[in-house]
């Protein structure tokens, strides 16, 4: 999701909701109390900027259409999302809670929300105050209005200028997962109509199993080309706020969801285990078992500290008087390759990574039996998370590609007898 995205005007999409609800833009101007010449002027403003029509004008009313239906179901979905976030933040009171609050696009509009979602990150902030053409103050004079129209504060103070409190931070996820609805929903008008183009965010692990990744994409391409697939690689911790803000789709990889993530779901798609990987001919590869004593003697190419990687290669050595030393850290496949084609390093990977270099010759995968299973990978997402019929081809193509993926390797190689 762009980080300043274009956000349509909340009340155009409140009067485009009521008709959909009610069938007429005269029963939507007067739920509304609005004019029926403003109700047409914003349906005509929407459809003009979707390049379709939402609603076909009938004798006995107006009346969604297929695609509209589906973009409606988008806007409820966006207003939801908005009236919870600002329902949850509203000051506890007796008054309060014996009156409806009023609509929410009475209280927010777009331009607070696209500027809270810019000023969630101050390190960025100049630069796309700049790209926007505006000032960087007026970006956070805007942002903080929220503060008055809702009746409570978003920023805290701090040496590095105002940054979001506990609020702002809930305000701001709840804004974008309310703007990927109005993405979403107008990405899919677009690709309906042939023009324009969806875009499909996939957060990858390392060691997710790019190889099962990059064959989903390929089959996906074709029955999909107007769709773009962006891969953003990462950290779980880093993707996992990226899946919690919408800023991707899903993430792709080992299933590692933190017990308090309970807005996260996550899909088993298959197995992998870990296994030594070196140069071809290495002289492990000639020994029948390997053992943490034989892999002390080498130098090691290692994952960052703390990943679950990492943590498997540390663990290898726990009973061993002798252990290597890892002066070597790289979270980069390329350039862990590249140290372990023209050396004696070794180190410690997924089956499911180190498949291709396998097959073209270019690594060697060794069995190593102290060496545990490791939990399934898959997808997660978010659990209130609608997917376009894109996503969902693209899942397809996941699946149907992991389902014949076999990376549960015996722990020894299989001995071959030399003819005498």
């Amino acid at each position: 999701m762009d980080a300043y995205p274009e956000i349509p005007n909340l009340r155009h999409l409140r009067m485009v909701q009521v008709i959909g609800k009610l069938g007429g833009v005269t029963c939507a101007s007067r739920e509304l109390s609005t004019s029926q010449p403003a109700v047409t002027q914003a349906v005509s403003n929407l459809e003009a900027e979707l390049g379709t029509a939402i609603f076909e004008r009938r004798a006995t009313g107006t009346y969604p259409t297929p695609l509209g239906q589906q973009f409606l179901l988008r806007i409820d979905r966006f207003f939801e999302i908005l009236d919870n976030a600002v329902r949850v933040i509203q000051p506890r009171s007796d008054t309060l809670q014996t009156r409806a609050l009023p609509l929410v696009e009475r209280m927010i509009t777009g331009t607070q929300l696209r500027s809270l979602i810019v000023t969630a990150d101050p390190g960025r902030v100049d630069e796309i105050a700049q790209r926007m053409g505006l000032s960087t103050a007026s970006l956070y004079r805007s942002a903080r209005t929220l503060e008055r129209s809702l009746g409570t504060t978003v920023f805290d103070r701090s040496a590095q200028g105002p940054i979001l409190n506990k609020t702002g931070l809930a305000l701001n996820r709840a804004f974008r997962r309310a703007i990927r609805e109005i993405e979403m929903g107008r990405g899919e008008i677009m690709m309906a109509a042939g023009e324009g183009c969806l875009e499909l965010v996939v957060g990858a692990l390392p060691m997710s199993g790019s190889f099962e990744l990059a064959e989903a994409i390929r089959r996906f391409t074709p029955q999909c080309p107007n769709v773009k697939v962006r891969v953003v690689t990462g950290e779980y911790h880093k993707l996992l706020d990226d899946l919690s803000n919408s800023r991707i789709d899903m993430i792709f990889g080992l299933l590692q969801r933190p017990q308090w993530a309970t807005e996260i779901n996550e899909e088993a798609m298959f197995n992998d285990s870990y296994c030594v990987v070196t140069r071809p001919a290495h002289p492990l590869s000639h020994l029948a078992d390997i053992t943490p004593d034989a892999l002390s003697g080498y130098e090691w190419v290692v994952p960052a500290a703390g990943t679950p990687r990492g943590r498997r290669i540390e663990a290898l050595f726990d009973s061993c008087e002798k252990r290597p030393s890892f002066n070597i850290e790289t979270s980069s496949i390329s350039t862990c390759r590249a140290l372990l084609l023209r050396s004696d390093m070794v180190t410690v990977m997924t089956r499911s990574e180190v498949q291709l270099d396998v097959s073209l010759g270019i690594l060697d995968s060794l069995p190593c039996r102290y060496l545990d299973a490791i939990p399934p990978k898959g997808v997660s997402t978010r659990a209130d998370w609608l997917p376009t019929a894109a996503h969902d081809t693209f899942l397809d193509c996941l699946r149907a590609v992991t389902s014949d993926t076999q990376h549960d390797a015996p722990h020894t190689r299989p001995q071959i007898a030399l003819a005498s």
